[in-house]
């Protein structure tokens, strides 16, 4: 058994002073953040004291597209260098004695914690973020996802290839070839689970988008039935259903998905920020619409009593578009905000 497991044993038992070795270098397991499919947060400790995040995936033997899928995640983290994405401080591979593999990550600690924790304290606390925050935060999130969709100040000199991933028979969704062309420059991607648990905070309050699990090519083209199936399965492990675009709920044999998803999640965060739940989930409480019918619909409603600005509610309107093609580029969004926020400073 590795160490690595000899140490979840020790803190599951309640024994004191766990650890594990990460590449040569201890680390003192403090506790479980978290866990959601085959991977798990932990809290750990360097010797100097220092706190860091843990991801632990597990792989199952045979499971190329697990493997593949986690090999992705830490391809993006070493791609996409900017102030609002999280970055990958180390990673390490192990190979168990059963043929599975466990892939680890080491991530840098949020205290602070995430914007999830941030509107729910408010939703505690009676009270709801200001404007200006919530223009503040939203332009570093766009800013972020500029960057992964090959768009922001952080993108190659290097022209991009705007040519769909094709996903047919002989082409598993995420497999080991997949590898290779995330290696490449030519393709632009999407981050695909955007949520307010997926956004840390800095010690100076800055977003950052963090989780680069679901992180794929952003055109995806599907040419059969198998690819769509394949598509459907991993989004059940991969995206969360309540900023969940409608093109990726209802796929389909020659449909195409781009990195408008992410301006529809985009969307549903702002309405979170505003009004302290998703628009779809308050759909439900307020109508009785199923999410699902209500996302599909695009059937939502702003409260009665807001203080928001009626043009960033517009703009919410405009990301929450049920037909893509219809909704602005994130390039566009970052614009209306910055436009939004000289506003808000000279008023």
């Amino acid at each position: 058994m590795s160490s690595f497991f000899l140490a979840l044993c020790c803190c599951c038992s309640g024994k004191r002073n766990a650890y594990i070795f990460f590449n040569g270098q201890k680390l003192w397991v403090e506790k479980l953040l978290g866990e959601e499919g085959h991977s798990f947060l932990y809290l750990v400790r360097s010797s100097e004291g220092q706190s860091f995040v843990l991801k632990k995936t597990k792989c199952p033997f045979g499971n190329l597209t697990a493997v593949a899928q986690a090999m992705r995640e830490i391809n993006c983290y070493k791609r996409f260098q900017s102030p609002h994405i999280a970055q990958l401080l180390d990673s390490q591979v192990i190979q168990e004695s059963d043929g599975s593999k466990t892939v680890l990550l080491l991530l840098p600690y949020f205290p602070r914690g995430s914007l999830q924790d941030a509107v729910d304290g408010n939703l505690l606390e009676g009270t709801t973020m200001a404007q200006s925050d919530i223009l503040r935060i939203g332009m570093g999130i766009a800013r972020g996802l500029l960057c992964i969709h090959g768009e922001g100040e952080q993108q190659s000199q290097d022209e991009y290839s705007m040519a769909p991933t094709v996903y047919g028979e002989e082409h598993s969704l995420l497999n080991d070839h997949e590898l290779d062309t995330f290696d490449s420059i030519s393709q632009r991607y999407a981050h695909r689970d955007l949520k307010p648990s997926r956004i840390m905070i800095s010690s100076e309050g800055n977003p950052i988008i963090s989780d680069l699990g679901a992180c794929s090519p952003a055109h995806i083209e599907f040419t059969s039935k198998q690819s769509v199936m394949q598509f459907q399965d991993w989004r059940a492990d991969n995206c969360t259903l309540g900023f969940t675009a409608p093109e990726i709920l209802d796929v389909k044999q020659k449909s195409v998905i781009t990195e408008k998803t992410d301006t529809w999640s985009f969307g549903c965060l702002l309405y979170m920020l505003c009004f302290g739940i998703s628009p779809f989930e308050r759909e439900e409480q307020v109508s009785g619409a199923s999410v699902t019918y209500a996302i599909a619909t695009g059937k939502y409603s702003f409260p009665v009593a807001t203080n928001c600005d009626s043009k960033l509610l517009a703009l919410v309107q405009s990301c929450l578009t049920v037909d893509p093609a219809s909704r602005p580029s994130m390039d566009s969004v970052l614009s209306q905000l910055s436009e939004l926020q000289g506003h808000s400073a000279s008023s």
